[in-house]
């Protein structure tokens, strides 16, 4: 219901906000000049999000009501410099310069409204939460039992398909992991692709390897679900460090924009 409401009055003000444009338009008034004035308010108290999260003693409203307002007023800005600019590819240095900024932090605000929605119930479905610190120990614990694992049931059996197999195959599967690597890569086809090479190798292995063969499938699950929380934690910990700085960056272009603007309108 809050969704519906926040989204509701969004598009409310999107259309006063265009009737408004249209009418200063239609009167032959500076409309980019006025709603560049509403866009850098837009700006500013977006920016003040962030001073909010490390204030939170300040009695300025709960942190969600400014996380609402921030994300449903940053997808009205978008358009509202849809209208600043009549919806036109931008010309000069300082314009083109300010619109990629602002494309760049707009783009990051998505994604990373997209990431903190999707990944926390992703996580919550994979298994035990885990803290950011403790999963480079859990990895090399993990590929520690794996190796255990593999050498006490060569040692046992006196065959070696099952360590064959993990120095051919999946030796790979059990090292660390890179974020781009991981999502970009399809994490679900990582993990189906090492299940078939152990299933492939199964067929090699002596009765005697076969319990080791199942306890390796859950290695392998253990395995995906650290690489999910650690790819997710990570892209949640730092997409900030691309919103944040080009914000700033955007800030302080736009308002040498607005000053510029300013004077020039004040001398016509």
């Amino acid at each position: 219901m809050r969704r519906i409401t926040n989204t509701a009055l969004t598009v409310v003000a999107a259309i006063a906000l265009t009737f408004i444009w249209k009418a200063l338009t239609v009167s032959l008034r500076p409309h980019a000049f006025y709603t560049g004035l509403v866009l850098l308010g837009f700006v500013l108290l977006l920016t003040l999000f962030n001073a909010r999260k490390k204030l939170p003693f300040l009695p300025l409203l709960k942190a969600s009501h400014w996380l609402q307002f921030h994300i449903y007023a940053g997808l009205l800005s978008i358009f509202l410099y849809g209208l600043h600019t009549d919806f036109r590819i931008p010309t000069g240095n300082l314009e083109i310069a300010l619109a990629l900024l602002f494309a760049v932090v707009s783009l990051s605000g998505v994604v990373g409204l997209f990431i903190s929605r999707y990944l926390p119930r992703l996580m919550a479905r994979s298994g035990e939460p885990l803290t950011f610190e403790q999963i480079p120990a859990f990895e090399t614990r993990l590929r520690r039992e794996v190796e255990d694992l593999i050498e006490i049931t060569e040692k046992k059996t006196g065959a070696s398909a099952l360590s064959d197999a993990y120095i051919n195959q999946l030796s790979g599967y059990f090292q660390p992991r890179s974020v781009v690597r991981f999502f970009l890569g399809n994490p679900n086809r990582f993990r189906a692709r090492a299940m078939a090479d152990l299933e492939n190798s199964a067929r090699y292995t002596s009765e005697d390897e076969r319990s080791a063969v199942e306890e390796l499938k859950g290695f392998i699950d253990t395995k995906y679900n650290l690489d999910l929380q650690k790819c997710s934690q990570t892209l949640l910990r730092y997409w900030l460090f691309i919103h944040i700085p080009f914000t700033y960056s955007m800030l302080v272009v736009a308002l040498t924009h607005a000053w510029i603007a300013f004077n020039y309108t004040a001398s016509r």
